[in-house]
C-alpha cells in the first residue's frame, strides 16, 4: 500500500516561534521520519494544499456545494457564505468557524430570513440547507474577490478582506451584516445561553457558469474534513471519513487519508493544544507508520502539510538505512 497523510497544521503556522513552540517535544518516529525521507520544502497555504491535492486552478466552488445540497443553481452567481465569529483582539478581529459553534438548523433559518430581507432590494439570496454551511447567490457577478475560508480561520479578517473593483462595496456590505446581526435576537439568546454568537459570514468560493472538474490520483481519500470528501467524490474517487489511527485503516491500494488532529489547534495558536495533538499523532499515526515500513507492509508513506515551514516527505523502506543521517525535528524547520 502507497500512504499519504496531509495533515494540516503538522507545522506551527507562525514561523518567527515555531522553533520555540515545537522544543523539547518527544516525537521520536516523526524525528525519524524526517530525517530519512526525501522532504521538500513547500511553503503554502491551505487553500493551495487543497487545490493541489485536488489540481484545482482556484477553490471556485460555491456552485458545486451548493448544487451538492439541493440548491437550484443555475442562472446565478454563487458564493459561499459561511456563518462565522469575529472576535476583537486588541486591534485584529479574528475568525472562528462554524466548528466552534452549537448551531442549530432552526437558528441558521432564522438569522438567513433577516439577512434576506435586508438584501432584498439588492438581488441577494442567502440559503441556509444546514447550520453548517451557508450560499448566497446573485444576479450577476460580483466584482471582487475573495480569501478562501481555510486561509482566514484563526487569522486577522483585515489582511483578508474584498479586494478587487468591488472590494470596498462588498466591505460594506459586510459591515451591514454584521452590524444586523450583533443585535438579532437568536445571537442575543446564543449569548444568554453562554454561547458564540453568529456575528458574521465569510463569503468565498465565488462560480457561475461551468463546473469545477477536481481530480484526483489517489485511488481513495480517507477525510475528517466533509469538503474534501466532497471533492474526492466530484473526482470519481471513493471517499469515506479517516479512521482515528492507523490501526483502523483498512485499505489497499494508493490511499489519501486527511486528518485534523492538530489543525484547530494550530489555526488559533494554542501551543498546549497543538503539542498534545502531536503526540496524538505520535502515538496513532508516525509510529506505526514507521514500523509499517520497517516491515514492508508500506511501499510507500508521504506526510504534507502547509504553512511557512510545509513540506512533502517520502519515504520507502530502504530510505529507513540511512543510520548516518541526523534525526531532525519539527524545530529544525524553523529559522534559528
Amino acid at each position: 500500500m502507497k500512504l499519504t497523510l496531509i495533515i494540516p497544521g503538522l507545522t506551527w503556522l507562525d514561523a518567527h516561534d515555531g522553533r520555540e513552540v515545537s522544543q523539547n517535544l518527544p516525537l521520536p518516529a516523526l524525528t525519524t521520519l524526517l530525517a530519512r525521507g526525501q522532504r521538500q520544502a513547500q511553503a503554502s497555504s491551505a487553500a493551495a494544499l487543497l487545490q493541489q491535492t485536488f489540481a484545482l486552478p482556484q477553490l471556485a466552488l460555491a456552485a458545486d456545494l451548493a448544487a451538492a445540497s439541493g440548491l437550484e443553481t443555475r442562472g446565478r452567481h454563487w458564493l459561499v457564505a459561511d456563518p462565522v465569529n469575529l472576535r476583537v483582539d486588541r486591534d485584529r478581529a479574528l475568525l472562528g468557524d462554524v466548528g466552534i459553534m452549537n448551531l442549530s438548523q432552526q437558528e441558521a433559518t432564522t438569522l438567513v430570513a433577516s439577512l434576506n430581507k435586508l438584501f432584498a432590494e439588492d438581488g441577494f439570496a442567502f440559503h441556509a440547507p444546514s447550520p453548517q454551511r451557508w450560499f448566497l447567490s446573485l444576479p450577476v457577478a460580483s466584482g471582487a474577490e475573495f480569501s478562501a475560508l481555510p486561509d482566514v480561520i484563526g487569522n486577522d479578517i483585515n489582511r483578508h478582506l474584498p479586494r478587487g473593483g468591488n472590494g470596498m462595496l462588498w466591505s460594506r456590505y459586510l459591515n451591514e451584516l454584521q452590524m444586523l446581526l450583533y443585535t438579532h435576537p437568536v445571537n442575543d439568546a446564543r449569548e444568554a445561553r453562554g454561547e458564540v454568537p453568529v456575528n458574521s459570514v465569510w463569503l468565498w468560493g465565488e462560480q457561475g457558469g461551468e463546473a469545477m472538474r477536481p481530480t484526483l490520483r489517489h485511488d481513495q481519500l480517507l477525510a475528517a474534513d466533509a469538503l474534501w470528501q466532497l471533492l474526492a467524490q466530484a473526482a470519481g474517487k471513493p471517499a469515506e471519513l479517516a479512521p482515528f489511527a492507523f490501526s483502523g485503516l483498512a485499505a489497499a491500494g494508493d490511499v489519501l487519508v486527511q486528518l485534523d488532529t492538530v489543525e484547530a489547534a494550530a489555526q488559533f495558536r494554542d501551543a498546549w493544544g497543538w503539542r498534545e495533538g502531536l503526540q496524538q499523532l505520535e502515538r496513532d499515526w508516525f509510529a506505526p507508520a514507521l514500523t509499517a515500513l520497517k516491515q514492508r507492509r508500506l511501499a510507500e508513506l508521504t506526510v504534507r502539510c502547509h504553512g511557512d515551514a510545509g513540506f512533502t516527505l517520502t519515504l520507502r523502506p530502504s530510505d529507513l538505512w540511512r543510520f548516518w543521517k541526523r534525526p531532525q525535528t519539527l524545530g529544525d524547520l524553523y529559522p534559528q
